[in-house]
């Protein structure tokens, strides 16, 4: 599989009995539906997330992504419903994940600063 964002090679990786593709370019994490929130379960797992989060944040800008797994399929732009400043991109059809790098671990350590912007949000 290629990563969606920047159209290398995604390595295929496990921790803790998960498994999940990395983009060796990137960063970028993608996960089949349901492993993302497995993985997020278990105990440093937001460690995995070795990319850049610069060079996350820059590749965040690219909206027009095909599903690396269905590849014909548009991904759609979804936010987090506990941490809406994080947008991710899901796969309608297969239910896959892609994070850009940064995103994982912002996704499995919830802050007290990511609860105050949270609440801003919300006024």
């Amino acid at each position: 599989m290629n990563c969606p964002k920047c159209d290398y090679d995604l390595k295929t990786t496990s921790y803790k009995d998960v498994e999940y593709e990395q983009c060796k370019n990137c960063g970028g994490l993608w996960f089949d539906a349901l492993e993302a929130e497995e993985l997020v379960e278990v105990k440093n797992a937001a460690d995995i997330d070795t990319g850049d989060p610069k060079e996350g944040a820059k590749m965040n800008q690219k909206w027009e992504i095909h599903c690396p797994k269905c590849t014909n399929i548009r991904m759609m732009p979804v936010h987090d419903i506990q941490q809406p400043h994080i947008q991710l991109e899901t796969c309608p059809q297969c239910h896959g994940t892609f994070f850009d790098a940064g995103e994982f671990k912002d996704f499995c350590e919830e802050t007290f600063m990511d609860r105050i912007k949270d609440w801003f949000a919300k006024k």
